[in-house]
């Protein structure tokens, strides 16, 4: 049973992507299959992100309601 990361691990993954491409021995067959770690990663993060801000907007109409 795979356990869902969290959006703190897939910002330390693709951080990790971003620091590889950075070092000087960068493989182009192995840059390829990275980039597309990193797309996906990127992906998931913006709609992790998109939950979160629609969830903080929930709360603060909510909040808003009840004063």
């Amino acid at each position: 049973m795979s356990k869902e990361k969290t959006l703190k691990q897939k910002l330390a993954d693709l951080e990790a992507l971003v620091t590889w491409f950075d070092s000087e021995d960068v493989d182009v067959e192995e840059a390829i299959t990275k980039f597309d770690e990193g797309s996906k990663l990127a992906d998931e993060i913006r709609d992790d992100l998109k939950t979160l801000e629609n969830k903080i907007t929930i709360l603060k109409k909510r909040f808003d309601e009840a004063e």
